[in-house]
């Protein structure tokens, strides 16, 4: 930290690098590996991602600040690690983080949803809220970069977030040098997926850096009338208009052609019926999902004078998404879940669209100074977020029964009945103005504050039922964060952070009349630093979060009621650590371990109890051999656990997915890749999304099972 007075250039290099030592395991090289101060490391990576420091794509780039100084948890996962666990959605290498679960893909586009310290964690892009309709609007795999997740209250980094959280997606960006990436991976089951990675350096004599990715995957499952066909396709451009000015711009295009293997109910003891397994099939066959999503993005940045910079964003996201027949099974006979003289479940026939625009727009200056010998930073700005979301259905019928004794029988849905009519309308506005500051009083202390104002207008208008009922929402909020970091040593840093949340709720209670904001603040003191001699980084944290007014599913729903009702006080507490050791030449160990207690301090326990597990954790291990006969030659294995997950009916088991990793560079171009993921094919429920007393009547996903994979990498 006494490196504060650094220029401002390097600012998002030392965010990335040092969170992502905390993640990042080794490189493939031949070369014996050391592990580096956190500085050093970040210096390492400098030349590398240099692009990256001139746009605000991180969580924590509005203020140049190195995360040695962030007072609060910020875990990286990057590129290296994504290609070396190689999951089939490789966003679900987020899973390997502390006191972070996945939910449901619940229409089978491939990209899910998360929860982060028990509560919804959304998914944002560069640094923005993006639609994410049961994820239509996600970025394909071959736009991003790495994946940050702040945990806590997080309101004043981008506006109206939840409690547990924000993961920010930080795609591609050009780069200097010239290189075009393959990669062509295949599965047991049948998958084959290709993608390209092109990036065509400076042109126009360095005027222009351009950069082009693009895929085609399709996708086979266990249950072979799954289905998912994606193409995807991202130019992204810097223009450098002087010294002083530039302009980042990216058109992103994804589209998901899709049969999703939906939901299914558990047994009233919360077990997996003995019927169903991961080959079981509990969809329509003739079901189809086509969602296709455009996504242009642009930034400007201007430097008036040495500290003084203009920042302004703008993007326009349009998502439609049609489907019919994806619905999966159900279980409403009037208990909580299947037993042995209730065997039968049923279906929902229905066709849908969906069209929802999204339009952002902010402008941001911030100042740099020196004062007190030290460096000291500001920024001001306001944002305008404009959205749309309009979802039709036409008339549906429960279809059924059906036995769970016979579910290998096809199951063909008429559609439904009717032309689409309108369902869902949703238009909102919303007005944001922030300030921040990272001051430093002196070369041991930061102290980074921030306050947001947010004013939100939106109408909701619902069609269920037959009836045109309107719900307004017009509410404003302020919210801070204030923390502090002190550097203890060479090797340690302490820090102390409170923030606060707030989240708009869609919903209506039975008695017609809106749901509140909901509202949060979590407390937060933890340490980051290193050990002998660099061998080991850490970060390791103490949490409190308390959350008020939390809108749930209504216990009494029937079929087709979506009535919710607010909840009174949850208090989460917990723990996480996180830890990157080097201790010999290649070889790299990543341990992560979290902790979460939640306690529902005001309320019913049986409505608002989040179903989220009391420990989370994961172990993986890499080896690169250095010299011999299988020189470069990469081992790896691992372990993600997800401990028991107490719900208001049932405790949900704990279980172990083990992974094992082998790389071989057959030249410096090519290389190949093998891995086997869920090793002991473990049979367990994925999800954890739907945390209300009828949560057994369906929705429950499994996770997937074991799949061999063969990748080939290819690089000119």
């Amino acid at each position: 930290m006494n490196n504060k007075n650094a220029t401002a250039q390097g600012k998002t290099v030392l965010a990335i690098a040092v969170a992502a030592a905390v993640h990042a395991n080794a490189q493939e090289t031949a070369a014996p590996t050391t592990a580096l101060p956190v500085d050093a490391q970040a210096a390492a990576v400098m030349e590398e991602v240099l692009v990256f420091g001139r746009f605000q794509q991180s969580l924590v780039d509005r203020i140049p600040i190195a995360p040695t100084e962030l007072p609060f948890t910020l875990n990286v996962i990057d590129r290296d690690f994504l290609n070396e666990r190689n999951f089939t959605r490789p966003i679900e290498a987020l899973t390997t983080l502390p006191n972070i679960t996945r939910t449901e893909d619940r229409q089978g586009t491939g990209t899910t949803n998360f929860i982060s310290r028990g509560f919804e964690a959304p998914t944002l892009v560069d640094n923005r809220v993006q639609n994410n309709f049961r994820g239509a609007g996600a970025r394909d795999d071959v736009f991003v970069e790495r994946y940050e997740v702040l945990k806590g209250p997080a309101s004043i980094s981008t506006g109206p977030v939840g409690a547990g959280g924000i993961i920010n997606t930080i795609t591609r960006s050009p780069e200097a040098g010239r290189f075009t990436d393959f990669t062509l991976r295949v599965d047991e089951y049948g998958s084959i997926g290709g993608e390209f990675d092109t990036n065509l350096g400076e042109l126009a004599s360095g005027a222009v850096l351009l950069r082009i990715g693009g895929a085609y995957r399709e996708f086979e499952f266990d249950a072979r009338q799954t289905e998912r066909q994606t193409i995807a396709l991202r130019p992204v451009a810097i223009f450098n208009i002087g010294d002083a000015t530039s302009i980042r711009a990216s058109v992103a295009y994804t589209e998901h052609d899709v049969n999703p293997n939906s939901g299914f109910p558990l047994e009233e003891d919360g077990s997996i019926p003995r019927q169903i397994d991961t080959d079981t099939f509990t969809g329509y066959w003739n079901g189809e999902g086509d969602n296709e999503d455009i996504l242009i993005d642009a930034e400007l940045n201007h430097e008036f004078l040495d500290g003084l910079k203009l920042t302004m964003r703008g993007s326009n996201q349009d998502t439609s998404f049609d489907y019919a027949n994806t619905a999966g099974l159900i279980n409403y006979s009037g208990t909580p879940g299947v037993g042995p003289d209730d065997t039968d479940v049923f279906s929902l026939s229905q066709s849908a669209e969906t069209e929802s625009e999204a339009t952002f727009f902010d402008a941001q200056l911030a100042f740099q100074t020196d004062a007190f010998g030290q460096q000291q930073d500001f920024v001001i700005g306001a944002a305008y977020d404009d959205r749309t979301f309009d979802r039709l259905f036409n008339s549906n019928a429960f279809e059924g029964p059906y036995s769970l004794d016979t579910l290998d029988e096809p199951r063909f849905g008429d559609g439904g009945s009717g032309p689409v009519e309108p369902f869902t309308i949703n238009e909102s506005e919303l007005y944001s103005i922030f300030a921040e500051a990272a001051i430093r009083p002196s070369d041991r202390w930061t102290i980074v504050a921030g306050i947001r104002y947010d004013d939100l207008e939106q109408l909701t208008i619902n069609f269920r039922g037959g009836d045109r009922l309107e719900t307004p929402f017009d509410d404003d909020e302020t919210t801070v964060r204030l923390g502090a970091a002190f550097e203890a040593s060479d090797d340690l840093n302490l820090y102390a952070s409170y923030a606060q949340a707030f989240v708009p709720q869609f919903g209506l209670r039975r008695s017609d009349n809106p749901v509140n904001a909901e509202t949060s603040e979590g407390f937060e003191v933890g340490a980051k630093g290193s050990l002998w001699d660099g061998a080991l980084t850490f970060q390791a944290g103490l949490f409190h979060t308390r959350r008020n007014d939390v809108a749930l599913q209504d216990p009494n729903n029937g079929p087709l009621e979506f009535f919710v009702v607010s909840a009174g006080e949850v208090e989460v507490q917990g723990l996480e650590f996180s830890s990157v050791a080097n201790p010999l030449p290649g070889l790299n160990i990543t341990f992560n371990l979290g902790y979460t207690d939640i306690d529902v301090t005001e309320g019913d326990d049986e409505i608002q109890q989040p179903v989220f597990p009391d420990l989370t954790g994961s172990f993986y291990l890499n080896y690169t051999v250095q010299r011999g006969a299988l020189d470069k030659l990469r081992l790896g294995a691992g372990l993600r656990y997800v401990d028991e997950r107490e719900g208001p009916l049932v405790t949900f088991d704990s279980y172990t997915v083990t992974d094992i990793n082998l790389a071989y560079p057959l030249t410096d171009q090519f290389s190949l890749q093998f891995d086997v993921l869920n090793v002991t094919d473990e049979l367990y429920v994925e999800n954890t999304s739907n945390n209300t007393v009828n949560r057994l009547v369906g929705s429950a996903v499994l996770g997937p099972p074991r799949t061999a994979v063969l990748t080939m990498r290819y690089s000119l």
